[in-house]
């Protein structure tokens, strides 16, 4: 007679009838019955020895306190046997090692689900960013994967997922490159509520720094954009095992996709940035990333979506340079342009595709002309407004996310929201007051850059 306690990580069936597999966190035991048991139950069985594993003569299904304790076993069992690694393994500076803690358990996170089979529901922001962290991730978690092109997991979609897998056992929704915002927290709590676990991997400030579901460099440092989503999914995928090689090509992307300069990045790395950015805004919520993947590793096919992406790219951006105003304040260049007429809601480029690429024109003829000087770059539609700033804009004090927070402050009654990185940011304005909200912005910079540090 044997008996073993733990937790159902599998169920196979063989000629009609249910094998299960048994797991304390060491030790997976194989065990069959004519009892139908969830997967993911925390149950006791007891039988004896027999070909192809234990025949349960009883089993029970463990709960309260006893279930507490047996998960807790299991998962230091897990974490034991895990052997993670005990730094960085791409990018290792003093942030990432405050931050590796909590990468940690997300990897932790990440093994446990796998070693118990949990149902996993990874929802990834529609970008570069989010896509390259989404393949690191699914190659080391089994997980139903999709996209979400909102920055904000609202009610509804936190609803919609409480449908899909709310059911099954010990279920887990993973959000990539967004759900830090306040915007998202009545969602997460929904999904707390209904006996969902959470984790969130994102880079974007945010002001809820005690929650240990979330994993975001702003808690470490106020100025951590470029630490992106993409790139800690790629940490975390390393950790659990996936390639370093691998892991650090995607991070590469990832990084490449928001204009992050912690790991060097190349033109290949950029181009298939751009190819996903492209792809993103031609498919709809909800896309899957079975269609990147097949894209990616088509060459021709990949070849020609790159060179569409980079001539509309192009020729938008010409169009933008034709219209843009430049102004000097002290040491700062300050350039505006309209893209009114040369941007289509959701279509290709986006406004942040178009000013990025003013914006990196601008800085490439200035060098070449030996001539730079700290840059910011505003374009607008008629209703949002997208900042780049270069490094010697920041050195003077500029932040494209306090220039946002300032405006949001100034201009309470004309702005809707905003926010970002350092170095790039946006801001939504009500219909009819974007010049009113460029001029603010213009302004705000202009005494920063002269060397007013007010505080929100």
């Amino acid at each position: 007679m044997i008996a073993v306690e733990g937790i159902v990580s599998r169920v196979r069936f063989f000629r009609g009838k249910r094998d299960y597999v048994l797991t304390d966190g060491k030790t997976e035991h194989q065990f069959f019955t004519d009892d139908i048991i969830p997967q993911g139950s925390c149950i006791l069985i007891e039988g004896e020895m027999a070909v192809g594993g234990i025949r349960a003569t009883r089993i029970d299904t463990l709960s309260g306190e006893t279930e507490g304790r047996v998960f807790a076993r299991v998962t230091a069992n897990v974490a034991e046997a895990a052997n993670l690694p005990g730094a960085p393994v791409l990018f290792n500076d003093g942030l990432t090692g405050r931050l590796w803690p909590a990468l940690i358990r997300g990897a932790l996170e990440a093994m446990l689900a796998k070693k118990l089979g949990r149902s996993v529901m990874l929802r990834f922001h529609g970008d570069a960013d989010g896509i390259c962290g989404a393949f690191a991730l699914t190659a080391v978690l089994p997980c139903k994967a999709f996209q979400q092109n909102s920055a904000i997991y609202s009610v509804k979609e936190a609803l919609r997922d409480i449908a899909a897998i709310g059911q099954e056992s010990r279920p887990l929704v993973i959000l990539l490159d967004f759900g830090s915002a306040d915007g998202c927290a009545e969602g997460l709590e929904l999904l707390r509520a209904a006996g969902i676990d959470c984790l969130v991997i994102d880079h974007h400030p945010y002001s809820r720094k005690d929650d240990a579901r979330i994993i975001n460099p702003f808690s470490q440092d106020d100025n951590a954009s470029k630490y992106t989503a993409g790139y800690l999914a790629c940490e975390i995928a390393a950790a659990c095992g996936l390639e370093k090689e691998r892991a650090l090509a995607l991070a590469k992307i990832a990084c490449s996709g928001d204009k992050s300069d912690i790991l060097q990045s190349g033109p290949d790395d950029a181009k298939k940035a751009m190819v996903l950015d492209f792809l993103a805004s031609h498919v709809s919520f909800g896309n899957n990333l079975d269609f990147y993947k097949k894209v990616m590793e088509k060459d021709e096919l990949f070849s020609s979506i790159a060179q569409q992406a980079d001539d509309s790219i192009r020729d938008a951006a010409a169009k933008a340079m034709a219209r843009m105003k430049k102004s000097e304040t002290g040491q700062l260049t300050i350039i505006t342009f309209p893209l009114e007429g040369i941007v289509v809601k959701g279509e290709w480029p986006p406004s942040s595709k178009i000013t990025t690429r003013v914006f990196d024109t601008l800085r490439d003829e200035a060098k070449a002309a030996g001539a730079e000087k700290p840059l910011l770059c505003i374009g607008y539609t008629e209703r949002s407004i997208i900042l780049r700033l270069d490094d010697g804009a920041v050195s003077l004090g500029l932040s494209a996310n306090e220039l946002a927070e300032r405006v949001k402050k100034s201009m309470a009654d004309f702005v809707e929201g905003g926010g970002g990185h350092a170095k790039a940011g946006a801001i939504r304005a009500k219909e009819g007051f974007v010049k009113e909200v460029v001029n603010e912005l213009i302004r705000e910079a202009s005494l920063i850059a002269a060397g007013d540090k007010r505080q929100q």
